[in-house]
């Protein structure tokens, strides 16, 4: 008999097993997006000369892509455990909806853009609702897998190259915002986060692939990373939303806090 759970993080229990490597990897890539974010915060934000190599060669091509490929590869991972990919999506709406309320209001009243018009949580939300109209045809596991790995490294690879000869990161509709067009247009805020479809959906969907393939039909055949010293780690990995919500504005009060008594 199969268990599944029905929270948030989805790293499902099965006989009373849990992907417990998953919440290690998520958990993981958490503490890399804390630590990118505070630097962030820091350089760009309060306008400190620290980190200012945030944005250099390495941070772009190792550390920030770093981060995305575990968070969304393991969300893409996980939706092979829950129940209803398509409730999933609206409760992942809901939750990127109200972030982008919140930080439009904040950013009106206070003059200033602390804007996030779509980020992690808008792609995810995206991206489960996609894989549960795939889930919902009447074609076979292997097919959906090739369908999901064909998409995966055509948004990561080949779609990039095709922004890149265009420009369409300046020239194209800022409507067209989500999937990476139009974002650094001058007429579009500042943003606190942001996080384009295009490339890192492709992320989602090889993990949804990966998934299937690691864990036939949702089920856990063995439980990794169950020691003690995973536990730190597993903790925010099942938490990972909640902590991505509300992480960037606690981390900018403390930040103004500090810069107020020191």
């Amino acid at each position: 008999m199969t268990i599944r759970s029905t929270d948030t993080s989805d790293t499902t229990i099965n006989n009373r097993l849990r992907a417990t490597e998953l919440d290690v990897i998520r958990g993981f890539a958490i503490i890399l997006m804390f630590g990118h974010h505070f630097m962030y915060d820091v350089h760009y934000i309060f306008g400190y000369p620290n980190f200012s190599w945030l944005f250099g060669p390495a941070m772009e091509s190792i550390y920030h892509p770093l981060i995305y490929i575990l968070f969304l590869g393991v969300a893409g991972a996980c939706s092979c455990f829950s129940r209803n990919n398509l409730k999933r999506s609206g409760r992942l709406a809901l939750i990127a909806l109200g972030l982008t309320l919140i930080t439009s209001i904040v950013s009106a009243v206070i003059k200033s853009d602390y804007y996030i018009l779509w980020q992690v949580i808008h792609c995810l939300a995206f991206c489960n609702l996609l894989n549960g109209l795939l889930e919902k045809t009447v074609l076979s596991e292997k097919i959906k897998i090739v369908i999901l790995l064909l998409t995966g490294f055509i948004i990561l690879f080949y779609v990039p190259q095709i922004f890149n000869v265009f420009n369409l990161d300046y020239k194209g509709s800022p409507l067209l915002l989500p999937f990476g067009i139009g974002y650094l247009r001058p007429e579009v805020p500042g943003m606190l986060d942001y996080l384009p479809l295009i490339p890192y959906s492709g992320c989602f969907f090889i993990g949804v692939a990966l998934g299937k393939i690691i864990y036939p039909g949702g089920r856990i055949q063995k439980q990794y990373c169950s020691g003690k010293v995973f536990r730190p780690l597993a903790f925010m990995g099942r938490h990972a939303l909640l902590i991505y919500a509300i992480h960037q504005p606690i981390l900018i009060a403390v930040i103004w806090l500090w810069t107020k008594l020191f």
